[in-house]
């Protein structure tokens, strides 16, 4: 047990320590909202990537090909979009707050967090096969975020059927970790190896994604936005980081996933609340307020719900 506790700490605690350097580093003011602006934009649009496309352009076939384990993924996202769907408008009466309610249960920080955590708890391995389920489930989360938003927008932002079919292809053609993704299957394809000169420069640039994500996160958190929605906040947190993942390990472990594989079926739905579910409903006008609480609450409880999951799966033998 004790083995399992270290274990779970190694992974984990780093994590959140360099979350909290960021935290600090905004609250002393080292970083500015412009950094943190553009830190942003390097890490989602050029950094994370070349992590994505590195890691899928260089893994062996075996390591990262599991098509049950995109299916299960898959089926499960949707899941967790759908019953929230059905459930959320019988407690909750707001619109508004619909849309940033069910988003927050359903979409996760997989490619930022979820990477860090893979690599810690598996390496290579686990980084290539959680890159192989994230263009699946990213597609996902961005498909079923324009849909739940434009439902619940106000009567002045809503879609029509052509305008959000047009907003979902826009809003997956355009992503770029699904791009990178695409590259990379591509580059297989053509069997080539890749140049070193190629794989150092794409090598510096995926490990810059990681430090510069998580430093960014903890500078983003606004702990004086918890007021006025705090209990939907919560309940829809407890659902993400409690709720969702339990249900979904459960359900890994019925169809005899173990090891790799359920530890990145935790991960995937073990997060916490997407970045981008906060900047998608201030588009869409949902309650972007409500969003934002949710991000934060969410990523603070999943230092204690990610650190129980990986012990208890660790201690069972599981993964």
């Amino acid at each position: 047990m004790l083995d399992s506790f270290i274990y779970s700490l190694n992974i984990i605690a780093p994590i959140f320590i360099i979350v909290a350097l960021g935290a600090i580093l905004m609250k002393v003011k080292f970083l500015s909202a412009d950094f943190l602006e553009v830190c942003d934009r390097l890490v989602f649009k050029i950094c994370l990537p070349c992590l994505l496309f590195v890691d899928i352009a260089t893994a062996q076939t075996g390591d990262i090909l599991n098509v049950k384990l995109i299916i299960f993924c898959v089926a499960a996202v949707t899941a967790s979009f759908l019953i929230p769907c059905v459930l959320v408008p019988l407690f909750v009466k707001d619109n508004a707050k619909r849309g940033a309610f069910i988003q927050g249960v359903y979409r996760s920080n997989a490619a930022i967090l979820g990477m860090t955590l893979a690599k810690n708890m598996f390496g290579d391995d686990g980084t290539a096969t959680l890159a192989m389920i994230l263009p699946f489930i990213v597609t996902l989360f961005n498909v079923f975020a324009v849909v739940i938003l434009s439902v619940y927008a106000p009567a002045d932002a809503k879609l029509s059927p052509a305008a959000l079919a047009k907003r979902i292809v826009k809003t997956v053609a355009t992503n770029p970790l699904i791009i990178s993704i695409v590259l990379a299957l591509v580059w297989r394809l053509t069997g080539l190896s890749m140049p070193v000169l190629m794989s150092r420069s794409l090598g510096y640039l995926s490990d810059m994604s990681m430090p510069l994500a998580l430093i960014s996160l903890g500078a983003n958190f606004r702990l004086e936005s918890l007021h006025g929605r705090v209990g939907l906040a919560v309940a829809s947190s407890v659902c993400k980081t409690v709720v969702v993942p339990a249900l979904a390990v459960f359900a890994a472990m019925a169809f005899g996933f173990t090891g790799t594989s359920l530890g990145c079926v935790f991960i995937v739905f073990g997060g916490p609340a997407a970045v981008s579910s906060y900047i998608m409903a201030k588009q869409m006008k949902s309650d972007h307020e409500l969003a934002s609480q949710i991000l934060l609450i969410s990523t603070l409880m999943s230092l204690f719900t990610m650190f129980a999951g990986i012990f208890i799966l660790r201690t069972a033998g599981l993964i």
